[in-house]
């Protein structure tokens, strides 16, 4: 069994290291590949996707560009990190990216992102990547690759150790529901997620703020979820989008804010499709943090562009939630040949 953490004297074995050198090599060879097919239009390969979410935001009803687009996309729901065959052994303080790429600018969508002076633990408990987005929608009309990158941060920079280095591929079609895919090597498995939604446009949430003169509601901490299709909270949380949630933030438990009640998101941006509604629920965690001790919801009707606000009332408080709403483009040139990006 291998167990590394900061200041542990474990060590790889030959076979383990040899193992990784590969990947990264085989890794290599991918980077070389996408720099010849797209280095010359799409930048470097670790250019990150600069398309805002919200640029048909503030597009006239009715009046909507050609390049904008209701198209089928990515839900990501989760990242999870499993051992594999008793080699690995949580906790593990982890950094590195995992992200995607999509036919609309082939640049990363950064889903994880975590330098190593910031790097994440995780526990037997709670095994799943902190995820901070994608940056915009995750269009999946052509095929979208994934990227994971990641190491185990050891007692210093030289012992610090390659987790994964994998590249996979989601080919497209129709998966009815929930859907996950294994990224795996001799330490571990990374357990991806995902839904692919119809016809959709993108939301981003600009805020979540508890309303001037409400009690604060999250004195034990909180979190906050969306989906679309609405869906049943369950212990799972398999269909639910986390935008925050205090006992996974590193603030200690409490639930991570700004001024004047705002309340600091993880997760931005979520698919939405046409003909569904969005749903949040926001739930206050009791004194003891096992339980919920007020919750509530409320859904936004789907638009095609500007900005949408409602009260979710939990308890005594009120949480205002503000979305931009804005269609997508499935690629680059079409903005580009409207002369604006």
């Amino acid at each position: 069994m291998i167990v590394y953490t900061p200041g542990d004297q474990t060590e790889f074995t030959k076979s383990d290291t040899e193992e990784m050198e590969m990947a990264d090599k085989l890794f290599a060879l991918g980077r070389k590949g996408w720099e010849s097919a797209w280095g010359d239009d799409c930048g470097n390969f670790e250019d990150r996707t600069v398309l805002s979410p919200m640029h048909f935001t503030h597009c006239t009803p009715g009046l909507i560009p050609y390049a904008a687009r209701t198209v089928s996309t990515l839900q990501i729901y989760s990242v999870k990190i499993v051992g594999t065959d008793g080699k690995l052994k949580l906790p593990l303080h982890v950094y590195g990216i995992v992200a995607a790429r999509d036919a609309v600018d082939y640049n990363r969508n950064i889903l994880f992102s975590r330098r190593r002076e910031n790097c994440q633990k995780l526990t037997p408990e709670d095994p799943f990547l902190r995820l901070t987005d994608p940056s915009r929608a995750i269009v999946a009309v052509d095929h979208v690759d994934f990227e994971v990158q990641l190491k185990v941060k050891g007692s210093s920079r030289s012992r610090d150790r390659a987790l994964m280095s994998h590249c996979f591929t989601y080919a497209g079609g129709y998966h009815e529901g929930l859907h996950t895919t294994f990224s795996s090597n001799s330490f571990c498995t990374v357990e991806f997620s995902y839904e692919r939604l119809t016809e959709t446009v993108q939301a981003t949430i600009l805020s979540a703020r508890v309303v001037e003169g409400a009690p604060w509601p999250f004195e034990y901490g909180g979190r906050i979820m969306s989906s679309s299709p609405p869906q049943e909270v369950t212990d799972s949380l398999s269909r639910q989008v986390v935008l925050v949630d205090s006992h996974r933030s590193d603030d200690g438990g409490e639930m991570p804010m700004g001024s004047d009640g705002y309340i600091d998101l993880s997760r931005h941006v979520v698919s939405v499709e046409l003909e569904e509604s969005l749903q949040f629920v926001i739930q206050a965690y009791s004194q003891s943090g096992d339980a919920i001790a007020r919750q509530g919801s409320v859904r936004f009707r789907t638009k095609y562009c500007n900005i949408s606000r409602a009260i979710c009332e939990i308890g005594d408080s009120k949480v205002e939630i503000t979305v931009a709403w804005s269609q997508l483009a499935k690629h680059k040139r079409d903005i580009l040949l409207e002369g604006h990006v």
